[in-house]
């Protein structure tokens, strides 16, 4: 049963001038019965515990949606100590000040726990095995909130794009407006995911009372692609005549390996959630809509 909250709920977002706390920052008026305190690291630093207490003496909150992160997939291999550290280390800071608060947290993980060799989506419970250093560093962080006895959940993502920060949709705008000519990965497949959905659903989830049902959820807009595939649509919504060469990944060499399949199976919040996901195609064509206005792509 869906219990409707009956006095307004109050939720510390950490990392907000990241990619993610920028897309709460931007539905935040549309759920005017959630009271949201965004900070900056300046303000909240996850890896300095005094500077969580302090905030909290001030400003009252029933939780923490946690979008403070490293999330350099490749840098990350090279400075793992780091990774590890905002990651696992300041996760634990905020789980060590919830459960001495008795207050929830709402994290965010990746699609990058999984190493990609399965030939079907990955549900909630589907045994993790992350290829790099990132990877790695959010399943440890997974398993310190699952071990905490604070009120929580873990979201899993995919291939997050919107507005904000960077990410592979402003990447490709960028690139299609220089060259004539791309090369683009055609091997690799996940779900694109709007973070504008992604934020909405959270808020829509505290606001019934739902959100912390199940340890885990899998968020992910509807539909499969490549990186080419994804590259080609948002180079098509701009207008743009480019041509999208596709390569495999061996062609294009990085410093981690990456899950060749990380779809995520997302009907744990579709049917058990009542949560509607739009496809990526559609949910790209409104952000790419908001780049136009906003930044003149």
């Amino acid at each position: 049963m869906i219990i409707i909250q009956t006095s307004m709920p109050s939720y510390l977002v950490t990392g907000s001038s990241g990619q993610l706390g920028q897309c709460f920052q931007a539905v935040n008026k549309e759920f005017p019965e959630i009271n949201l305190f965004f900070t900056s690291q300046n303000e909240v630093d996850i890896l300095n515990s005094e500077s969580i207490t302090n905030f909290y003496s001030k400003n009252r909150f029933d939780g923490i949606i946690n979008c403070a992160a490293y999330t350099n997939v490749d840098q990350a291999d090279i400075e793992g100590e780091s990774a590890f550290k905002i990651n696992t280390e300041g996760l634990q800071n905020l789980i060590d000040f919830t459960e001495h608060k008795n207050l929830s947290i709402i994290h965010f993980s990746t699609d990058y726990v999984f190493d990609g060799q399965s030939s079907y989506p990955y549900h909630e419970l589907s045994e993790p095995n992350p290829l790099g250093i990132y990877g790695m560093s959010k399943f440890r962080g997974e398993n310190l909130l699952s071990k905490s006895s604070c009120k929580n959940v873990t979201i899993r993502t995919s291939w997050l794009f919107s507005p904000y920060g960077k990410n592979f949709v402003k990447t490709i705008a960028t690139l299609a407006k220089a060259k004539k000519k791309l090369k683009v990965v055609d091997n690799q497949w996940g779900r694109p995911t709007n973070g504008i959905d992604l934020a909405k659903t959270i808020l829509k989830l505290i606001f019934n009372n739902s959100i912390f049902t199940f340890p885990i959820l899998h968020y992910a807009n509807h539909g499969v692609c490549s990186w080419k595939e994804f590259a080609e649509t948002i180079v098509k919504e701009l207008n743009l005549k480019v041509e999208i060469n596709g390569i495999p990944t061996s062609a294009y060499p990085t410093l981690v390996k990456r899950p060749k399949y990380s779809i995520l199976d997302t009907q744990r919040i579709e049917k058990e959630l009542k949560i509607e996901i739009p496809s990526w195609q559609i949910s790209l064509k409104k952000c790419i809509q908001n780049l136009k206005n906003e930044e003149g792509f």
